[in-house]
């Protein structure tokens, strides 16, 4: 098979409708050999920001010297952008030798009328590619919701819900609340749940799982409530940079400082906007 063969069976899969539920993915991950159990999996949810928190993630446990598994959605140009190994795209070999392992998995359950979907396809082959890579722990970015998503098949270490907002209330409910508690079954049984989340969202998440790690932005109405707080000193508009203090730091140009009360740390980011600072956090 040629990698073109294999890319389009996978973008043929497309055809099919998103469904609720990780039964389908866990039924197929089974016939892969459960990859996914033999590395820590962090997951990052919410309407807006997950992706870039997915990739500080990465980039910040990758400098720690983990092995990294990196996934998301959606790519730009080449569907192998998804899945990533210390920075490093799949290769087309591993996309081909993914297909033609599974070709066979897929069309008779096509045949039944229960073919995986195109992201189910690709969460599993994300996982299987993290297990070959034997990777320390993979970053899965939640394609949509938190409870019914192919990614939840994962028990994650540590999970994410960087904003709640009003988004496919066609699936996830038509209101905030409704919303963020289905965001908040990312949360780990036994590990911390991080968000940017605030007001009736925040509320709603707390109701769901009780205590949650909460990131706030210097100024904002809730600022001193949350357990770490972001100070950002880049560029606002076309007034430029600004110039704050924090904790101590002086901080200018691209810069933000976080603040986790016991620990402080001032940085740059190549990204402009205080929300990616507030991504960081």
């Amino acid at each position: 098979m040629k990698f073109h063969e294999a890319a389009n069976f996978l973008f043929d899969l497309r055809r099919y409708p998103s469904r609720p539920g990780t039964d389908p993915t866990a039924d197929f991950l089974a016939h892969l050999g459960n990859p996914h159990d033999e590395f820590a999996c962090v997951q990052v949810a919410g309407s807006n920001g997950k992706g870039s928190t997915a990739r500080m993630v990465e980039s910040i446990l990758r400098e720690a010297g983990l092995d990294v598994g990196l996934y998301t959605s959606p790519h730009l140009d080449d569907v192998r952008e998804r899945v990533r190994v210390n920075g490093r795209k799949l290769s087309e070999d591993a996309l081909v030798e993914f297909v033609e392992t599974t070709e066979e998995y897929v069309t008779d359950h096509a045949a039944d009328g229960e073919s995986p979907t195109f992201f189910e396809t690709l969460t599993a082959l994300a996982l299987w590619e993290f297990g070959r890579q034997d990777v320390d722990v993979a970053v899965l970015e939640v394609g949509i919701g938190g409870k019914h998503d192919a990614t939840s098949v994962v028990d994650p270490v540590a999970a994410a819900v960087a904003t709640v907002a009003l988004e496919h209330t066609d699936f996830l409910g038509d209101d905030v609340e409704t919303i963020a508690r289905d965001l908040a079954h990312v949360t780990p049984e036994d590990g911390p749940l991080v968000t940017g989340a605030d007001g009736e969202a925040l509320d709603a998440i707390r109701d769901e799982i009780g205590e949650t790690l909460r990131v706030t932005a210097a100024g904002d109405s809730g600022d001193g409530d949350g357990d770490v707080t972001v100070e950002y000193g880049g560029r606002v508009g076309i007034e430029g940079a600004v110039s704050v203090e924090s904790g101590g730091f002086a901080i200018d140009g691209d810069g933000f400082a976080i603040d986790g009360g016991e620990w402080a740390v001032e940085t740059r980011l190549p990204l402009l906007g205080a929300h990616q600072a507030r991504n960081a956090g």
